[in-house]
């Protein structure tokens, strides 16, 4: 029992850090309708002022937080300004990517101003216990639950006497009956960012407390965390956002003092889809988004699209050019012949990354771009081809032609379990919660060391070997190159065939508005299963590839950043055309290559570049000679009275 209460407290205590950062993601959601991925990178550049203003000014710790709040206000109203403000009506998607790009460079900033390396963070209460009874309790956490008390206390008397509280407040509820009632919206939108910069300062703050150190890298992770709380307590509710960091927190504290402290984050992103498949709004949620066209509410014209811009167009969609895909394939086929015979080694090999990567980003052309599915998990899926691959060559010594049908079954099988936690979700909770499977994917091949052999990983897999060659590889020199380009055209050709008849006019009609498919007759289950498992497969084909390339796979490779390049590739290249994602693939991994002289501004440019895509080409690298938009199309009654289930 003294275990129990002892591990209760400490959970409290991280849970009341989770309970910060997602309460900074409930507010700019529910006002602002954007999921700030910069959040967690928010907390860390907090932590990080403190600790300057501490260790290099010579400022005691209250007065480098309010440095640090200041600065961290600033960061928010620039992720305001530039992911909201200046992308104006971008699709629903774009302010997830922007804010991710700015992650990754606010994360590079970090590095590039201080260090890289994990620097001690000031905690006066360090190594001080507090005895009741048979009890100890450390000091840190009685002040991080104190001080975490305080300020909701503090906080719930803003939101709710307040002036600037209540305009918040009607503004997350419904911004158009708030602005007809008078209440001025936008500034409610910059209170509720730079209240998330001031919630980033306090996490940071305790963060370093908790942890007595800090590093440019923690931000990802315990954003992670905040939206995987959010989610749990309801996505846009504050009093949930707190309910679900608690909740967490004495979960994770739980699991790693009874079953191990390697199972902390499976159990936590484990209780997030359970109350995802059981309960989809949160805990403290509410249903009426989902009739309000998903998580965008009610706009001019309601959609569960997340291609879409506030007024319904699909702007990612419209303005791609469409090119028929025997150009796909035979420019795709030019660019692998040259690649495997006429270049390098070394650009050879890059050609057959980017085409290891295309496969995979195929996957989400059809998800996302086909059936309006947002995944930010499919580089766990990358990963499950990449493991398929190894252990069947290394244990089993299965040539080419057994390798590749195995990975297609074992990659269906692993669609068909990444679709069943979705089937009920729309909008950002889809994205949300394919997160939350990446990372326990990753989670899994981290831990499962009998299997994966964990952190350590799998290597000695060969070359491609084909029993129709006695056993022997191929003997030339762009040998992989030609079979990595062989796998992407092998993938363009079941693109090609999904994109034939009604099944390509049903997922078009569930990509526009899933509401309306439904009421329109199209029974949306089956063909989202069927997106999945498709995606699946094309993620695993490129994990396989990757693996015979590497010969070698570790979890380090199917980070969730893995899922997050997926994702920009097919955005860069064109979101619904399968040249855009093998262009975009191609490019996205050639350009780190002709960055290599400035490997420390990579990041920025990186994202950069990403930002200006989003801004100046939402329909990718296809929309550049194609000037003007198409009219939406109007769809065709086969598809309806097809009905098919």
């Amino acid at each position: 029992m003294v275990v129990l209460i002892e591990q209760f407290i400490n959970g409290l205590a991280i849970g009341s850090v989770y309970a910060i950062v997602a309460l900074g993601f409930a507010l700019v959601f529910g006002v602002a309708k954007v999921v700030n991925f910069a959040q967690g990178s928010q907390v860390m550049a907090g932590a990080y002022l403190v600790w300057a203003g501490t260790a290099l000014w010579g400022l005691p710790l209250w007065a480098a937080f309010l440095a640090a709040l200041a600065g961290s206000v600033l960061i928010a109203l620039l992720i305001d300004l530039i992911a909201v403000e200046w992308l104006g009506d971008s699709a629903e998607i774009a302010p997830l990517l922007s804010t991710l790009a700015l992650s990754f460079m606010l994360d590079q900033g970090v590095r590039l101003i201080w260090s890289p390396d994990p620097v001690a963070f000031p905690n006066p209460f360090a190594g001080i216990s507090l005895q009741a009874g048979p009890l100890y309790f450390g000091a840190t956490d009685l002040v991080i639950l104190a001080v975490t008390l305080a300020f909701m206390a503090v906080f719930s008397l803003l939101l709710k006497f307040s002036w600037l509280g209540r305009s918040i407040r009607a503004a997350a509820q419904d911004a158009v009956a708030a602005q007809q009632m008078g209440v001025r919206t936008g500034p409610a939108k910059l209170a509720v960012f730079a209240l998330s910069g001031g919630l980033g300062a306090l996490g940071g703050v305790l963060v370093g407390m908790y942890f007595q150190q800090i590093d440019p890298s923690m931000g990802l992770p315990f954003g992670l965390k905040g939206f995987a709380a959010a989610m749990v307590g309801g996505v846009a509710s504050l009093p949930g956002a707190v309910l679900g960091g608690l909740v967490l927190g004495v979960f994770e504290s739980l699991a790693g003092g009874y079953i191990g402290s390697a199972y902390r984050d499976i159990v936590a992103f484990s209780l997030l889809l359970l109350v995802l498949v059981l309960r989809p709004q949160g805990l403290l949620g509410s249903r009426a988004l989902q009739g309000l066209g998903g998580s965008r509410g009610a706009g001019a014209i309601p959609t569960t699209s997340p291609l879409a811009d506030n007024s319904g167009f699909p702007v990612t969609v419209m303005g791609t050019r469409p090119i028929p895909m025997r150009w796909t394939m035979g420019l795709t086929l030019l660019i692998g012949l040259l690649a495997s015979f006429a270049m390098d080694g070394y650009w050879s090999g890059v050609l057959a990354q980017g085409a290891i990567f295309a496969t995979a980003a195929l996957g989400l052309t059809v998800l996302t771009g086909m059936s309006g599915y947002v995944s930010v998990g499919n580089g766990a899926l990358m990963g499950v081809g990449a493991y398929a691959c190894a252990l069947i060559t290394t244990r089993l010594g299965w040539p080419f032609e057994l390798v590749l049908p195995s990975v297609i079954v074992i990659g269906a099988l692993a669609g068909l379990l990444f679709a069943y936690p979705i089937l009920k979700l729309s909008g950002h909770m889809v994205a949300l919660a394919t997160l939350a499977l990446g990372q326990i994917g990753y989670l899994v091949m981290l831990n499962a060391i009998p299997l994966t052999r964990g952190p350590m990983g799998i290597g000695g897999i060969g070359e491609p070997r084909f029993a129709l060659l006695g056993g022997r590889a191929l003997e030339f020199p762009g040998a992989m190159t030609a079979l990595c380009f062989a796998v992407l055209l092998l993938a363009l050709y079941l693109v090609h065939l999904l994109q034939r008849g009604h099944l390509s006019m049903n997922f078009q009609l569930i990509r526009e508005d899933r509401l309306a498919a439904d009421a329109y007759g199209v029974h949306a289950t089956p063909y989202v299963v069927i997106a999945f498992i498709t995606s699946s497969i094309m993620a695993s084909l490129g994990g396989m590839m990757f693996a015979y390339q590497q010969a070698y796979v570790s979890p380090d490779s199917f980070l969730i950043l893995f899922s997050f390049l997926l994702l920009t590739m097919v955005l860069a290249g064109g979101i619904v055309s399968p040249f855009g994602a093998v262009a975009g693939g191609i490019a996205l991994i050639a350009l780190p290559e002709l960055l290599r002289g400035h490997a420390e501004y990579r990041e920025l440019i990186y994202g950069t570049v990403l930002i200006l895509i989003i801004k100046f080409l939402p329909s990718g690298l296809t929309s550049l000679s194609f000037g003007r938009r198409r009219a939406p199309a109007a769809p065709a009654p086969a598809a309806g009275t097809g009905g098919t289930p």
